[in-house]
């Protein structure tokens, strides 16, 4: 269950979108008498299509269908096609083999054409050839112009299909190509069933807009002559639609009308394929059917990979070591080829796939099976049951039916995924796994090189994490793991097929002035009500974006919390308690339901604040929708580990490696301290400096009705002249709290009467409490009580050197409140020296500072000033105007301040 916050401004591009694409759908609709349109679906494919364009499929040497000729032949006929094509790449085998059998078919191919100057490869639908023309064609197909040229002294029609989905090798493609593609070519596919509606209304607006003098401009520019290729500027461009169905599930549900007149009275003495291709010579279409956004292409990959794991055979690793592409590629082939094989021996998820893809084509599972299957699945297969009905039943809904029910069933699997693992983790109590402590997970955080090891174990005890037998894994993991790991791969493959090419896009609307993406930042993060310094910056952070209007949404995972302006939050599947490690309870999120919040909300960058299944989620999304994502860096995990554990540099390092690989694979990473941005740019961590942006956290007004707290309510004896310290953090070793007794000590060497005030909590404050029994421990603390409190007390103690920044310093100045912190990190950066505070090297350092503060009043009262004055250098509008622009996002010109309730 998701609750949603929904700006109408997120939501206008989408619906703006779909309302001119349904009234150009209309006006097509209108422009021919149906009596005397021939319905065909000019762009889909069969088993003949074996040699796929995309590099993972070739390398493990997957077709890209399995689908039989007559199985779409017959799909074709049942969604009322009166003419048939079959358009597989590089081949019009399958056309011919109908022909042999004396069935009316025309001749189609998709023939993959070379652009020389540009490196990449184009998709050119092409009909009506004869099968000596087609050897020619695919000779001529190295050379687009040669192809084109051919194909128009031949009179062969061709139309350029999703001419915003190229396949190349270069990072970014010269905007001119589409420049010549104007010129060359008459008839273009604005309607393609498997892509979104981006990329089909941008499609079309830029096929609207080539006036004849543009075309002649551009010809000119190019030393093009339009003629060579058929194409008479004067003549408005045709536009068409087609299916590109793979499946059989899609065929003939969008395709083109075939205006021929007198079209009853020719069918008596002419093939409808001849009066087809008349059509299409002549420019007589008009494209039907609707864009279904990214889930059409979901449900046709589901149905592939539901295949290719039952299908798929072992590629060979020298195939794949040999074959080309990139290192990723051929790891993620070799990762993909072993997943599926090892599924292979899996009789029951097999068994399953098998029953996903006959759903799909609307065949019901076997009461035999619902009556053989577990209480735990009895979901899956009624869901299967849904899906096979819609097919069959309701044609109309069946899209939306097949994503409600992935969405579904992928989130009752992940439920029960969590409950096992809960269930497990239970049998453990009282054993090892209550001493699992992070010192030991750190230490067991590898994976032997040794592939015989990896995979076979040997049989003895290593110090890893995966000393276990693959087959034995596999067997004991979950079977729910597998199928969701399939649900999930579909989802992320199909969206990230649609948006591989997003520069492109992104510039494309921007040269044509119309359809540009919504720019926008959905911001992640696994905490922001927990009680720690993170989740206080964020709430600040975010109170910022909604008294500005800023064009950024947070969304959290939690059992409870309820959706706001600029906040969404869904309910997680499952939780992690890291008690063991700490105090907090880590939300498992539904990835597939904060993908559905960031495709529908059209944000366009992703942000991620912490490191654990929030970080997971920002790099699944940044892969599936081909979108930057930033990190903001908190916390420093390598200083944690340092202060809280007692492993060795070699064991640190393995912590900094990871790290290092997490915040590599972002666009960039937010760091709130000269140091740290020093460290992550130097030689240890080696992150670009153009990567890594310095910003900080902000202050917040000061709410003037909050009173200082009265010493003598504190602690009993003590007065308005009583000299007071005051510490606020989590009361962790980590903070160096554990400093403090010695600090107090010393400082009462020349202050007798100090005391101090502890507000916080955490796991180390009965230690703490033990070792300075006569201090004031006053919990934690809402953020009124702490105002008074920084109001009443005289000087703020930092003893921590892990911080990356210290909101608490801030607060402290913000209400005139002067700090002594050590000099490292985030407090460096905060404090002047003797101007607004202390900056000391060690704890005889801050005992001596402290005792120079209490010893001049007029200094203490200039200090006090001090402090007011720097705080003014952390307002909240510089700091996030340049965080804005660092996302690369604009900061509103005219800002909406909205009052301030403190």
């Amino acid at each position: 269950m998701t609750m949603q916050w929904h700006n109408n401004s997120e939501l206008q591009f989408r619906s703006d979108l779909k309302s001119e694409f349904d009234r150009f759908i209309s006006q097509q609709a209108a422009r021919f008498d149906p009596e005397d349109c021939l319905r065909i679906d000019p762009h889909c494919h069969d088993h003949n299509s074996d040699v796929p364009d995309e590099l993972w499929g070739r390398i493990l040497r997957l077709p890209e269908t399995w689908l039989k000729t007559k199985n779409l032949v017959k799909v074709l006929g049942q969604n009322g096609c009166s003419v048939v094509t079959v358009t597989n790449h590089n081949n019009a085998r399958s056309c011919w083999a109908l022909q042999d059998k004396g069935v009316d078919v025309l001749a189609g191919c998709e023939f993959t054409c070379f652009f020389p100057e540009y490196d990449l490869f184009i998709h050119v639908l092409t009909y009506g050839f004869t099968r000596e023309q087609e050897v020619v064609l695919n000779q001529k197909r190295q050379n687009i112009y040669d192809f084109l040229s051919y194909a128009s002294r031949h009179y062969i029609p061709v139309i350029l299909p999703h001419p915003l989905y190229l396949y190349s090798r270069n990072d970014r493609i010269d905007l001119c190509l589409f420049e010549k593609l104007a010129v060359m070519f008459w008839r273009f596919e604005v309607l393609n069933g498997q892509r979104d509606l981006w990329q089909s209304v941008l499609t079309l607006n830029w096929v609207q807009s080539m006036t004849p003098d543009h075309i002649r401009d551009c010809a000119r520019k190019h030393d093009l002559n339009p003629a060579d290729f058929g194409v008479d500027p004067d003549q408005p461009k045709v536009v068409t639609g087609g299916s590109d169905d793979h499946t059989g599930i899609f065929a003939g549900l969008c395709g083109s009308q075939l205006y021929v007149p007198d079209l009853q009275k020719r069918l008596k003495t002419e093939k409808a394929s001849d009066l087809a291709l008349e059509a299409l010579r002549n420019g007589q279409v008009a494209p039907f059917g609707t864009v279904g956004e990214n889930q059409k292409l979901n449900i046709a990959l589901l149905d592939y990979f539901s295949q290719a794991v039952t299908k798929l055979r072992d590629p060979g690793m020298l195939r794949i070591l040999l074959h080309r592409g990139s290192t990723w590629d051929k790891v993620g082939c070799f990762v993909v080829a072993n997943l599926f094989l090892e599924m292979q021996k899996h009789k029951k998820t097999m068994k399953f796939f098998s029953f996903i893809h006959d759903a799909l084509q609307g065949k019901k599972p076997t009461r035999f099976l619902k009556w053989q299957a577990t209480k735990d699945y009895k979901f899956c297969i009624a869901q299967l049951e849904r899906i096979a009905d819609s097919k069959r039943n309701n044609p109309d809904a069946f899209v939306d039916t097949v994503n409600d029910s992935i969405g579904e069933l992928f989130n009752h699997l992940n439920h029960l995924i969590a409950s096992r693992i809960r269930k497990t983790l239970d049998k453990n109590q009282g054993s090892d796994l209550k001493d699992f402590s992070t010192e030991e997970l750190t230490r067991k955080l590898e994976i032997p090189s040794q592939l015989t090891s990896l995979f076979l174990g040997d049989g003895k005890r290593q110090d890893n994490m995966s000393n276990v037998n693959l087959a034995e894994a596999l067997d004991s993991l979950s079977f729910p793991v597998l199928i969701s790991t399939v649900l999930a791969g579909a989802t992320l493959a199909s969206t990230r097929a649609l948006y591989q090419n997003r520069d492109l896009l992104n510039r494309f609307a921007r040269k044509l002035g119309r359809n540009e993406h919504s720019r926008r930042a959905l911001y992640l993060t696994d905490t922001l009500l927990d009680k720690n310094g993170v989740s206080t910056s964020l709430s600040c952070k975010l109170k910022e974006i909604k008294r500005t209007h800023l064009p950024i949404d947070f969304l959290i995972c939690h059992p409870e919390a309820e959706p706001e302006r600029h906040l969404h939050v869904v309910k997680p599947v499952g939780d992690i308690d890291l008690h063991p490690f700490g105090e907090q309870t880590l939300q498992v999120p539904d990835v597939m339901e904060i993908a559905r919040i960031f495709y529908e909300g059209g944000y366009d960058r992703i942000v991620c604040s912490t490191e654990g299944p929030m970080a997971l989620v920002a790099l699944f999304l940044q892969q599936m929708f081909n979108v930057p994502g930033y990190f903001f860096m908190h916390t420093d995990w390598v200083d944690f580990i340092t202060h809280t554990t007692n492993l060795n540099q070699h064991e640190r390092d393995r912590v900094r490696r990871l790290m290092r690989a997490l915040y590599n694979r972002f666009d960039g990473v937010f760091v709130l301290n000269r140091e740290h941005r020093d460290w992550l740019t130097g030689h240890e961590m080696q992150l670009p400096d153009d990567r890594v942006f310095l910003t900080a956290h902000h202050t917040t007004p000061r709410d003037l009705q909050v009173q200082p707290v009265r010493k003598a309510d504190l602690i009993p004896g003590a007065n308005d002249q009583t000299p007071m310290l005051f510490v606020a953090c989590r009361l962790s070793r980590e903070k160096g709290i554990f400093d403090l007794p010695e600090i107090v000590r010393k400082a009462r060497l020349s202050i007798p009467d100090l005391k101090i005030v502890v507000a916080g909590s955490g796991p180390a404050s009965e230690d703490l409490e033990q070792q300075m029994p006569d201090a004031m421990f006053v919990g934690w603390q809402a953020a009124e009580q702490l105002a008074s409190l920084y109001l009443g007390l005289d000087l703020f103690v930092f003893p921590s050197r892990f911080d990356t920044f210290g909101n608490v310093l801030l607060e402290a100045l913000t209400h005139r409140l002067p700090a002594v912190a050590y000099n490292c990190k985030g407090p460096k950066d905060i404090i002047e020296h003797k101007v607004s505070g202390y900056l000391v090297e060690d704890i005889d350092e801050m005992a001596e500072a402290i005792a120079d503060f209490f010893g001049d009043p007029d200094r203490r009262s200039a200090m006090a000033e001090n402090a007011r004055k720097r705080a003014t250098s952390f307002q909240a509008e510089p700091i996030m105007r340049q965080f804005v622009s660092d996302l690369g996002l604009d900061y509103p010109q005219r800002v909406h301040v909205e009052a301030t309730v403190a």
